[in-house]
């Protein structure tokens, strides 16, 4: 992801002004973890939806989202995935597979909302070549959480820096 933030500050102030910016799952570890978001650049003041609280009214034009070795997308692991979209549309994951521990993310009701966006998919690096295949082998979102945008009728497409 720290392509996408990159790009975005590297525009000019008056198209930044038009933007919008908001995070989809942060990794709750406070200004010592590296790998924040916040980290590479994007430190503007983000209004994060308290629990319970509807998202923005205002729909999301472009989605960008970077795709885990293992197939997941914010932090939604292998194994978290629900259909009936019961959960609220922000949750505090307390137990991520993957460290740190704790993180706030959009749930998959929260992702829902977003399916009028066009989503982008991003494979970057060579460790995600295996997620990449089977995305494309249509596997279920049950093991296969990026799948989801497949299975759900989103406009999205996939961005990959890997060659055949």
């Amino acid at each position: 992801m720290g392509v996408v933030v990159r790009a975005i500050l590297a525009q000019d102030p008056a198209t930044q002004d038009r933007m919008r910016f908001y995070l989809v799952d942060e990794r709750l570890e406070g200004d010592k973890n590296k790998d924040t978001l916040l980290h590479e650049g994007l430190t503007r003041p983000i209004a994060i939806p308290e629990l319970g609280k509807p998202l923005s009214k205002e729909p999301f034009d472009l989605v960008f989202l970077g795709i885990g070795e293992d197939g997941h997308f914010a932090s939604l692991f292998p194994g978290t995935y629900t259909e009936d979209g019961t959960e609220e549309q922000v949750l505090l994951v307390e137990d991520s597979p993957k460290p740190p521990a704790r993180r706030t993310t959009l749930s998959y009701r929260g992702f829902r909302t977003l399916a009028t966006s066009k989503v982008f998919l991003l494979f970057l690096g060579e460790g995600k070549r295996e997620a990449l295949k089977r995305v494309l082998s249509g596997e279920d979102p049950k093991t296969l959480p990026v799948s989801f945008f497949v299975t759900e009728s989103f406009d999205s497409t996939i961005i990959t820096d890997l060659k055949e």
